[in-house]
């Protein structure tokens, strides 16, 4: 247990916080039909897997939350290296999901797959119960950051959400990763108001929704939440209507759709009629 009178040891590291989207709903439904050991065998798996990977990359896999885990790399470390390794966690993970849980769930959540938060800074070092803690307001904001996260985000594909301050010492090898500045209020960071940070992303979409637009001759209506909420496994099918895109700009009038998109790194159009079929890709 550290003492007061001990010596401060004081170190700065990149802080990545990870987390399995809807563990909790997943569980509850093992539990009812009597499978949750195989959760438990999933969560062995990846701890192995990040076991081998920490020795093999030379990162700490620093501790377990119960549904994620904390994993700290040297300040200096190659932030494209960190996203790389965590694209090829996510397929990995994906992959053994639908191969040994998927398949028992009564009720499957939409969303499915990892989240991830990062920052850096100085840590502190402190003895509790015979192990090494460490405390610091970076480790606070990767948790934030991988909390903040939201549903749309997921179904686009995996991102890392990292802080401003760490985008911004190596945003010059993280083009590739289509860096977006967002805004988000995160619990006991800032009280009352938004942080900036950036949105990054780790996986092979085949599009991606830039704009989405209801529309007639007199009123437009963004529904780019809406038409971006549809996207499941990667692929949106669905006949354009009020009811898919959240209301009626213009009752009794003939709506159009206008989507802005990107597909293979090409930006790209579609404009469809209400009572139409569209497809992505």
């Amino acid at each position: 247990m550290s003492r007061p009178e001990d010596e401060l040891k004081k170190e700065e590291r990149i802080i990545l916080v990870t987390d399995i989207c809807s563990s909790s709903e997943i569980m509850e439904d093992l539990l009812r039909r009597g499978n949750i050991i195989t959760w438990r065998n999933l969560l062995i798996s990846f701890k192995e897997y990040l076991a081998e990977a920490s020795n093999k990359l030379g990162f700490e896999l620093y501790k377990f939350t119960g549904d994620g885990w904390v994993l700290l790399f040297e300040p200096k470390y190659s932030l494209a290296r960190i996203l790389t390794f965590l694209s090829d966690l996510s397929k990995i993970f994906e992959k053994d999901f639908y191969e040994s849980v998927y398949q028992y769930l009564e009720s499957p959540p939409d969303l499915i797959g990892l989240t991830f938060g990062m920052d850096s800074g100085a840590l502190v070092s402190i003895e509790m119960m015979d192990r090494e803690e460490w405390v610091g307001r970076a480790i606070n904001l990767a948790c934030r950051l991988q909390g903040a996260i939201e549903d749309i985000d997921i179904l686009t594909g995996y991102s890392v959400m990292i802080s401003n301050n760490l985008y911004q010492c190596m945003k010059s090898e993280l083009d590739f990763f289509q860096p977006e500045l967002v805004k988000r209020r995160l619990k006991n960071i800032i009280r009352g108001g938004e942080i900036q940070c950036y949105k990054l992303s780790i996986s092979e979409i085949p599009f991606k929704i830039i704009k989405a637009s209801y529309y007639t001759q007199n009123n437009s209506v963004d529904v780019t939440k809406e038409l971006i909420a549809q996207i499941k496994g990667n692929c949106i099918d669905i006949v354009v209507g009020n009811d898919i895109l959240g209301g009626d700009p213009e009752p009794l009038v003939r709506k159009k759709l206008k989507v802005e998109y990107i597909s293979n790194g090409e930006p790209l159009g579609k404009d469809v009629k209400e009572g139409a079929r569209i497809q992505f890709p």
